[in-house]
């Protein structure tokens, strides 16, 4: 009996341990791979969603570019130097054309005759006088005071001078007076006007273009030849 017992028991545990009806299901476990595989899965599923919305906002910034662009005069705060300094030559020409084209005045050389051997004849002095709008008795007392020398007018406006003179020499002395009492020294321009102040008694060249004012020089006292009459009329005075 105790053998039949013994028996039993073995083939129980026999049975037990080879029971695959029965087995049980073991869980899986989770590998590092099978995460990774599944958060790599998710990861690209977002990384489309983000391109996506990407591609999106770059067109609609390139949409805006394009309205932005073609509309260049709403534009703030973007202009080029270039860009402004165009648009203020472009309004300087359509309002005061005048300020952008220089007007040059080129006034004649003086044409001189030698009248003899000590007298020279300025035959335009007239003409040069009328193209720098200036009274032909400040002109004449500037080449007598810088020449040293006496002059007189004919019946023509031309100035006889004592004297044997080039016409460069007189053309140099030309050109220091333009400077001096006819061009403006803000703008350079010769559309200027001579007046005299009646205070002070100093002449003053005002500029019609820039609105400028400026004094000028006075023009010294110039050459005068004593002739005997004149030397003895001053013995007598000092007696």
């Amino acid at each position: 009996m105790a053998d039949d017992k013994e028996v039993p028991d073995e083939e129980a545990d026999v049975a037990a341990m080879l029971d695959l009806s029965k087995k049980k299901k073991k869980k899986k476990k989770k590998t590092k791979k099978d995460d990774d595989e599944k958060a790599g899965g998710d990861g690209e599923g977002g990384s489309d969603a983000a391109d996506v919305s990407e591609q999106e906002r770059l067109l609609k910034e390139m949409d805006e570019a394009q309205e932005f662009a073609g509309e260049e005069s709403d534009r703030k705060a973007d202009y080029t130097y270039d860009e402004l300094l165009d648009r203020v030559v472009d309004l300087l020409q359509a309002n005061n054309p005048d300020l952008i084209e220089k007007k040059r005045t080129r006034i004649k050389p003086p044409q001189l005759q030698l009248l003899s051997s000590k007298k020279t004849l300025w035959v335009n002095f007239q003409e040069i006088c009328s193209m720098m709008q200036r009274d032909p008795q400040h002109v004449y007392q500037f080449f007598m005071a810088e020449l040293g020398t006496e002059g007189s007018l004919d019946g023509n406006q031309r100035l006889i001078i004592r004297g044997r003179y080039l016409a460069k020499y007189i053309e140099s002395l030309l050109r220091k007076y333009v400077v001096e009492y006819v061009t403006c020294e803000m703008c350079r321009s010769p559309s200027t006007d001579l007046v005299r102040d009646q205070r002070s008694r100093l002449y003053l060249c005002h500029c019609r273009e820039c609105g400028s004012t400026r004094s000028v020089a006075p023009i010294r006292s110039g050459y005068h030849a004593t002739s005997r009459a004149d030397r003895r009329a001053a013995r007598n005075a000092k007696a």
